[in-house]
């Protein structure tokens, strides 16, 4: 006889986990569209895994959206950034110096 005791759930104390469903929505819409509606849709997935009382997937769902989540933040900045710096590289923005 062993005293482990067997290992239920990702989440041990049965708390419902994050959706990310409110940051997805907000980083779809000032960041990456394509990489922030994936992240919506699991939001919104983990949430109605958690409602239905399915913890484990919604738990998976949850860590899901935050990957996406981080994705398309990272892609949005990446994509700004080369955007203002091939505008700078094509003159877009005058000098003060060149009149």
């Amino acid at each position: 006889m062993s005293n482990e005791q067997p290992a239920t759930a990702l989440n041990p104390q049965h708390e419902a986990p994050p959706t990310y469903l409110g940051w997805a929505i907000g980083v779809t819409a000032c960041c990456f569209l394509p990489c922030g509606i994936v992240a919506v849709y699991f939001g919104w997935r983990s949430a109605q895994e958690t409602v239905s009382g399915d913890l484990v997937r919604a738990e998976e769902s949850s860590k899901s959206a935050r990957r996406w989540l981080i994705a398309a933040v990272v892609v949005g900045v990446l994509t700004d950034l080369v955007m203002v710096a091939s505008l700078g590289l094509l003159g877009a923005f005058p000098s003060s110096g060149s009149q």
